[in-house]
This record gives C-alpha cells, sequence and structure tokens, in this order.
C-alpha cells in the first residue's frame, strides 16, 4: 500500500513508518522539517517520499494514497502546555482542518486520526489515588483538559462525521524508543528516565509534583500494533482508547526507571509548584478488546528497562 504520514518525524509517526516499511509499505512524510534526533532520522531517511510542508498555512496533497495516518501537532509535556496553551490551540486547529480537507480532496479510502485522553472530563480526575477508567462512552460528559483536550475533541467529532472514512484513536500515554528526551516537549516517560541515568552521578532528582499522580502508560510497540490493527480491520465502530489498562504513580515510574538505570541509592525531592496534570486517569480496554481482540500489553518492568536501556545507549546519558 501507499500509505502518507503526518508528523512522521515524530515520536509516534516514526516508529509506525518503521513498522510499515518493515510490512513492505511505501511510506510518504509529510512533516514541517527533518528530524534531528537520529533514531528518526535513520527511519526518515529510508521513507518512500519525503514531503517538507508547513501544514498550519498548506493543504497536502494525498492523491492516490491508500491510507492517512496522521500525528502531526505543535505538543509537548505537561509543562508545555501549562506555558503555551493558546498558540498550540490554534496551531494544531489549522493542521487539523487542512488535513481533513486533503483527506476529503483526495477520496483517501480510510485515514487515521489521533485523538488524546486529554479529551476525557477533568471533573473524574481530581481525587488522588482514585484513577477512573475512562471508557469511550464518556466522552463529552464533562470538560476535556486544557485547550489541547478541547481541540482533540473537536478533531475526534470531525473525523466522525467525515465523507470518508477517518478512524479515531484516543492515546493515553505512550513511551519507547524515540520519544523526546529534552526540552520543553519531554513528557514524563523520557523525564523519569533521563533523571534516572542522571542519577547516577549525583544520587539526587527532583520530581513535579508529589509523585502521587496516577497514569497509564503504554509501549510504542504495543501503540503501533493496536493503531494498524484497528485501521486495517473490517469492524470500526467509532472511536477507541490506544492505551494501557492499569495505573500506576508518577513516583513508580521514577523507580522503576532508577532500578533500570542501576541507582540503589537516592534522594528525590519533590517541586510541588511545577504543574503536574490531572490527578489521576486510566484506561479502559474493554471496547479495544472486544472489537479486535486481547493481547498482553508490555508489562511497565520491562517497558521502562528498555526505554532507559535506549536512552543510555542513544544518548550516552551515563
Amino acid at each position: 500500500m501507499d500509505v502518507a504520514i503526518t508528523g512522521a518525524g515524530g515520536f509516534i509517526g516514526s516508529n509506525l513508518a518503521k513498522y510499515l516499511l518493515d510490512c513492505g509499505d511505501n511510506v510518504h512524510t509529510f512533516d514541517r522539517r527533518p528530524p534531528t534526533d537520529p533514531y528518526r532520522l535513520a527511519i526518515h531517511t529510508q521513507c518512500t517520499t519525503r514531503t517538507f510542508i508547513d501544514l498550519e498555512n498548506q493543504t497536502p496533497d494525498f492523491t492516490g494514497f491508500d491510507r492517512v495516518y496522521h500525528f502531526a501537532a505543535d505538543m509537548g509535556g505537561v509543562g508545555f502546555f501549562h506555558k503555551h496553551d493558546y498558540t498550540p490551540y490554534i496551531t494544531n486547529s489549522k493542521i487539523t482542518f487542512r488535513v481533513l480537507d486533503a483527506i476529503q480532496r483526495a477520496e483517501v479510502p480510510r485515514s487515521f486520526v489521533a485523538s488524546s485522553a486529554c479529551i476525557y472530563p477533568t471533573e473524574k480526575q481530581r481525587v488522588e489515588g482514585q484513577a477512573h477508567k475512562f471508557a469511550e462512552t464518556e466522552i463529552e460528559t464533562g470538560f476535556p483538559d486544557q485547550m489541547y483536550g478541547r481541540e482533540k475533541l473537536m478533531l475526534l467529532r470531525l473525523a466522525e462525521r467525515h465523507p470518508q472514512e477517518v478512524r479515531v484513536g484516543i492515546l493515553h500515554t505512550i513511551y519507547g524508543e524515540g520519544q523526546e528526551a529534552e526540552g520543553q516537549r519531554m513528557k514524563f516517560p523520557t523525564a523519569a528516565a533521563t533523571k534516572a541515568l542522571a542519577a547516577r552521578r549525583t544520587g539526587t532528582l527532583e520530581m513535579w509534583g508529589n509523585g502521587q499522580q496516577l497514569r497509564s502508560y503504554l509501549y510504542i510497540d504495543d501503540a503501533i500494533r493496536k493503531i494498524t490493527t484497528m485501521m486495517e480491520a473490517d469492524q470500526y465502530e467509532g472511536p477507541v482508547n490506544i492505551g494501557y489498562e492499569g495505573a500506576i504513580t508518577c513516583l513508580d515510574v521514577q523507580r522503576l526507571c532508577l532500578k533500570a538505570a542501576g541507582v540503589d541509592t537516592f534522594v528525590i525531592s519533590y517541586n510541588t509548584a511545577e504543574p503536574s496534570g490531572v490527578l489521576a486517569r486510566d484506561c479502559d480496554n474493554t471496547k479495544f478488546n472486544a472489537l479486535y481482540g486481547a493481547k498482553p500489553d508490555l508489562e511497565y518492568s520491562v517497558g521502562f528497562r528498555k526505554l532507559v536501556e535506549w536512552l543510555d545507549n542513544q544518548h550516552g546519558t551515563n
């Protein structure tokens, strides 16, 4: 098949490109610029064609493609969105409109767009220690998380009404090889891993919040499997969660990373002045399992060890 990926130079997009290339597909990328990360760049250069385009201001041409996967977005971790909320909302909205318009113009038979667990109501995420398992039936039963969540909810509803078949994955936190490992756009899993590696030297690290925030984390290989499974299945019954069922605390994640880094003695300080996001959220996989079959996802101890080892080898953070 001929497959287009927007945001193919990013974390999830590059890993999807790698998977599809291994499957023998022709992969065509649409990015603002080439990726700078060596892992992502090595994948990017293998793709069939590479189109560099400003999707905020330019409409891509998807003529002739069998599939479109849309991941391009202006995004980052919780710190990024607490400092930059308005601009990413505007940027991502413009990208959404142009990509959906391009899919319609080219009459692409089937497409995938990435929504986010940030669409789920924050009212059910405010009690420490009580991680509500969000099912797809709870969409629009309350207020999404920040402007980013509102934009991702808009994307989901537009996809449902699109004249072409546009399938929606509601992505919970994805982590693993190729994830952003520095700067404001770094998300918590890689932040925990990089801090653990640095603690080899210092024996200390800082966490944002009190460490008791509950989240679930899906390893990138499992995320790609779930996305491609739902895309190629005959059955589709609306937006579906792409996540791991079973939340753990941020402190537990940090401890797993420290163990993987070989750090036995350490001191953790807690910075409650910095943003830490909602207090508790989990993923309900009932719908996905019923439609596409239940398979075991990578356990946290294995996944975070793989992330730490990859960062250690790739970036020399020891």
